[in-house]
């Protein structure tokens, strides 16, 4: 990789663009390109974002008189007959 870096930096320092730098140098382009793209994911893969998310609550509950259930958030509900197909819900 230490190899690779530095052919980049040669590269980028002969202002030459990286089909010209390549040509003059004997280096496959399509390999050159592929190593740089390697070693950028390499660099960015490695590193973690912390997520916050805030809290959420929610109540639900099966009316049994008229078989529904209901699920409320906030300022909304939803009321779904209680025999509904689970895989039509989701």
């Amino acid at each position: 990789m230490t190899t690779w870096l530095a052919l980049f930096e040669r590269q980028e320092q002969s202002g030459l663009s990286a089909v010209a730098f390549c040509r003059q140098s004997q280096i496959n382009i399509q390999t050159f390109y592929a190593r740089r793209s390697d070693i950028k994911l390499q660099r960015t893969s490695n590193k973690f974002v912390h997520v916050k998310r805030e809290a959420t609550t929610f109540e639900s509950r099966v009316e049994d008189v008229t078989q529904t259930f209901v699920l409320k958030h906030a300022s909304s509900t939803l009321s779904v007959p209680a025999d509904i197909s689970l895989h039509w819900l989701a």
